[in-house]
């Protein structure tokens, strides 16, 4: 699946708004647990702003997570907003939001680290 530009600024940003919400901050509580302005904060939840990598990581320290579950998360939202935007492609094999590749792959690695006499990671 391609990203759309705006599509995925949205879903940023209310994964942020959602995430601080669910772990009970305000925008200023949250800006002094990440050392990041009230202000930039306040932006990227608007959609005026898009966090850097860098940025995020300062945010899922503060919100006591990671960078993958904010990620897994972000993909979550994104497609959502995705098929809400078209509906009309919800049918179509070619064009179904790819899964969670982690998450398909773990009975094929599994295989190959038995066949090759690992252990897991």
């Amino acid at each position: 699946m391609n990203y759309e530009t705006l599509l995925l600024h949205e879903a940023i940003r209310l994964l942020l708004i959602s995430i601080r919400q669910q772990r009970q901050h305000t925008q200023q509580s949250l800006s002094i647990e990440s050392g990041i302005s009230r202000q930039f904060i306040s932006q990227m939840e608007c959609g005026k702003r898009v966090p850097s990598i860098d940025t995020l990581s300062q945010l899922a320290i503060a919100l006591k997570t990671s960078i993958s579950s904010l990620s897994v998360e972000l993909d979550r939202i994104y497609q959502h907003l995705f098929w809400q935007k078209h509906p009309k492609q919800a049918g179509k094999n070619d064009d179904e939001p790819l899964q969670n590749v982690a998450e398909n792959d773990l009975p094929r690695l599994e295989y190959i680290r038995k066949a090759k006499g690992l252990r897991k990671p």
